[in-house]
């Protein structure tokens, strides 16, 4: 399978998760290209159309607001070139002090339902850091991979989130 992960990442946290589904697919056997959000241009956002399976990934920034790097990511991708993405998977982190925790997914999978792009499964919604818990990253992105593999089309995602919460 031919993956592409696009992520944006304050703190580094997001990149961290970015960094397991990459391990994941890579010992899968799997071809996978990491994008920085704010480093996709008209020619890396075309090239999306060719993957078997796009990550999107994101923090959250203040009180549930898309990082503006996605946002611009989302409107050249999906507004301006109308790219046609096989399936698509969404994954963020964020902070649950904050009321809206986690918000930035939601943003997205309604982006990319509104243009039509189905989603593999669930989204992933992750405490801070999945340092602690790397294996639920693991175990979300493999049957991610597998219902991609299947063509499986998970159609109410508002009630299929998997939160990994951060243990001290």
């Amino acid at each position: 399978m031919n993956v592409a992960i696009v992520y944006s990442s304050m703190s580094g946290n997001t990149e961290e998760v970015a960094e397991l589904i990459q391990a994941t697919h890579v010992h899968r056997g799997d071809r996978v290209t990491l994008y920085e959000a704010d480093r996709i241009g008209h020619r890396e956002a075309q090239s999306l159309a060719t993957y078997d399976l796009v990550y999107f990934g994101s923090y959250t920034w203040a009180d549930g607001v898309l990082p503006d790097e996605m946002k611009d990511t989302f409107r050249l991708v999906l507004k301006e070139l109308n790219v046609k993405l096989r399936q698509a998977a969404v994954f963020g982190t964020g902070d649950k002090m904050f009321v809206h925790f986690c918000r930035a997914v939601d943003e997205m999978a309604y982006h990319l339902s509104k243009y039509g792009i189905p989603l593999a499964g669930e989204t992933l919604k992750i405490e801070q850091s999945p340092r602690n818990q790397p294996y639920n990253v693991r175990h979300w992105t493999e049957r991610l991979a597998r219902n991609a593999e299947e063509g499986v089309y998970v159609h109410d995602h508002s009630k299929d989130q998997t939160t990994v919460a951060q243990t001290s």
